[in-house]
């Protein structure tokens, strides 16, 4: 019997090792398709070609719009393989400075694999290192046999240098490189950016984008979108079916009143009839008993519903989701009283997906092909 056993460990010893002698061929991932990108142009892995955009270059405007619009966040490469085993070699900053992210948020990998019925499924995470900026890691590995289409999302808060995705050598990878239109692009604050996702496949326009089958562009941008012109110019001048803004979560009252309505007029001169929607901020954990932060909150939602119904009013292609960015009752549902979990994101998909459904086949919008 001891023999038998010996024998059978020893069997399994050998696979083990036969398994990690492997060869593996890596492909360059910027020369993949790019999807969930709002704009065609610029560096593979950044969201914009910022050098369009001369009002965001001005040194006096907030140098972090520029060092997050060049975080691919939300974007995702896509291609087919046969391999057994995926693999991932990626090269980031090497810093990590969010107290309510993960470091596989940050600047970690996220993959999806398409199932038999269609739907986007979670098959494995890219850890990223806490400390350091070169990565390696085994996303997943002993796949069923036969062509996988494959989704990676990239990072959420870092410049992304260079991404190689790794297949066993002479299995099959294809892919048709360049970029996938999205006819959505949600515009918005941290919620958008996906502050306190535990991975990067988890803030709500991905989450959103897998539920209704439609690329989805990310250009949320933490903390910053106060409803300022340069962000109606950049939407004004993308390409995109319809767009979903999240812009009543950072401005205050007196910024929504003051700046809504130019904001939208900016972007009528270049989409005239393009569905615009509107959400409503969250609800904020931190304000459940801190007075201050309750009035402020409430004021501005106040302050929203005011103005969009004023823009509305002479804009039957303008809509409002309130609530829209809704993380459920549980008081629970955050990561630090402001930012919502996962199950937060998840929440608010689940609120806001059936009406964008609703609006989407008003005006015929269909995924991409």
């Amino acid at each position: 019997m001891k023999k038998l056993i010996f024998l059978l460990l020893l069997a399994v010893s050998l696979q083990l090792q036969a398994a990690d002698k492997k060869e593996f061929t890596y492909h360059d991932a910027s020369q993949m398709t790019i999807v969930n990108k709002a704009q065609v142009g610029g560096k593979p892995f950044s969201r914009l070609d910022l050098e369009k955009y001369p009002k965001i270059m001005d040194p006096k405007v907030n140098d972090r719009i520029r060092v997050y619009l060049n975080h691919p966040t939300g974007m995702a490469v896509k291609f087919k393989t046969n391999s057994n085993v995926i693999k991932a070699k990626w090269e980031t900053k090497d810093t990590i400075n969010r107290v309510n992210q993960t470091a596989n948020a940050t600047k970690g990998l996220d993959l999806y694999i398409k199932d038999k019925d269609g739907k986007w499924k979670f098959a494995g995470i890219g850890s990223a290192k806490y400390i350091g900026g070169k990565h390696a890691t085994t996303l997943v590995s002993d796949l069923a046999p036969g062509m996988k289409e494959c989704l990676i999302y990239l990072p959420l808060f870092m410049d992304l240098k260079k991404l190689e995705i790794g297949v066993e050598k002479g299995s099959k990878i294809e892919y048709k490189g360049g970029f996938e239109r999205s006819p959505l692009v949600a515009i918005g604050s941290s919620f958008t950016h996906g502050a306190a996702s535990s991975r990067t496949g988890m803030p709500w326009p991905a989450q959103l984008s897998r539920r209704l089958g439609v690329n989805v562009a990310n250009l949320g941008t933490s903390g910053l979108q106060k409803l300022e012109p340069f962000y109606a110019d950049i939407i004004a001048d993308t390409d995109a079916d319809m767009f979903i803004f999240d812009t009543f979560s950072n401005p205050s009252a007196q910024e929504i009143r003051e700046r809504l309505i130019p904001f939208v007029k900016i972007i009528r001169q270049k989409h005239p009839v393009t569905p615009l929607v509107f959400l409503q901020t969250f609800e904020r954990s931190n304000s459940n008993f801190d007075l201050k932060k309750r009035k402020f909150e409430a004021d501005k939602k106040a302050a929203a519903v005011e103005m969009i119904n004023k823009v509305m009013a002479n804009d039957p292609n303008v809509y409002f989701l309130n609530p829209g960015l809704y993380a459920g009752e549980d008081t629970d549902n955050t990561a630090d009283g402001i930012h919502p979990s996962d199950w937060g994101y998840h929440n608010a998909v689940d609120n806001m997906a059936p009406k964008i459904m609703k609006i989407m086949k008003k005006y015929n919008i269909k995924a991409a092909e």
